[in-house]
């Protein structure tokens, strides 16, 4: 028997929690979470362009993978590009390949077949592209500035793509420029997704363990507040104190979770 099998018999589980193999389905959403997802949804029928940023480790990937995953395959296709210090060029070729589209060398030429695509998906075969950029804080002003060139379709007066930038909150400083002014303006649904508040961290806990097959409380409510403390509600900062506190409990015989633990375990992560 591993180590993870052992922790999982201890505490009666049926797989890991606080762990990035939760399926899609059983994320936890809080109200920052469903707020995300509306505004993506009412972005997607009216815009061609939304904004999502939030802290590192807040939740905004588990936000694109629940929008993403609910949208009807038969309307819409998603590509996503986890963004770099791309020229518009390689942001074309990325998308052409996620639309299984046979990519041309130059630059320009992908960009031209890109925007043929896209129309032909449209009119065609009725699919809507659903770009996502990721880490879109990366991309290049001059990048960002050319993101037009794919959007445009019919002297701007058609939807053909939507495309999600997901950010950290830095990207903020870049969209101040002039030069962008023309994007930022067409930007008008953005949301900055929040941290977890305190109820909504102890309500995450106890939907991980639930999730992973354990119905009985484990984590005292004092620890769950201790948790919230030091991870100020970000997603990805309580998986890391919660699992290691679980793995602590395991190897010391503990089944229940409390407060001098959670010390033990912070003080090993200085």
């Amino acid at each position: 028997m591993n180590a993870t099998d052992s922790i999982k018999n201890f505490f009666g589980l049926t797989k890991m929690p606080f762990s990035k193999t939760i399926g899609v389905n059983e994320l936890f959403q809080g109200s920052s979470f469903k707020e995300a997802c509306a505004r993506l949804e009412i972005a997607l029928e009216n815009e061609d362009i939304a904004l999502l940023t939030g802290d590192v480790g807040s939740g905004k990937s588990n936000v694109l993978r629940f929008f993403t995953h609910n949208l009807d395959p038969q309307a819409y296709k998603t590509v996503y590009i986890p963004a770099d210090s791309f020229k518009i060029g390689e942001i074309a070729k990325r998308a052409l390949a996620g639309l299984n589209i046979e990519t041309p060398y130059q630059a320009t030429a992908a960009i031209r077949k890109l925007k043929q695509s896209i129309i032909s998906l449209n009119h065609d075969k009725g699919l809507k592209p659903v770009m996502v950029i990721d880490e879109a804080q990366e991309l290049p002003v001059t990048t960002l500035i050319s993101l037009k060139n794919i959007l445009n379709y019919s002297m701007d007066s058609e939807n053909l793509l939507f495309m999600i930038l997901c950010a950290q909150k830095s990207i903020g400083e870049t969209l101040v420029f002039s030069s962008l002014e023309s994007l930022k303006r067409r930007i008008r649904v953005n949301y900055s997704l929040q941290g977890l508040s305190l109820e909504e961290t102890s309500l995450y806990i106890t939907h991980q363990l639930k999730i992973c097959g354990l119905e009985r409380s484990l984590f005292t409510d004092e620890t769950k507040a201790g948790v919230f403390h030091h991870s100020k509600g970000i997603i990805s900062t309580i998986n890391a104190i919660c699992f290691d506190l679980i793995i602590y409990a395991a190897a010391h015989s503990k089944d229940i979770i409390e407060p001098s633990m959670l010390e033990v375990v912070l003080q090993n992560k200085l």
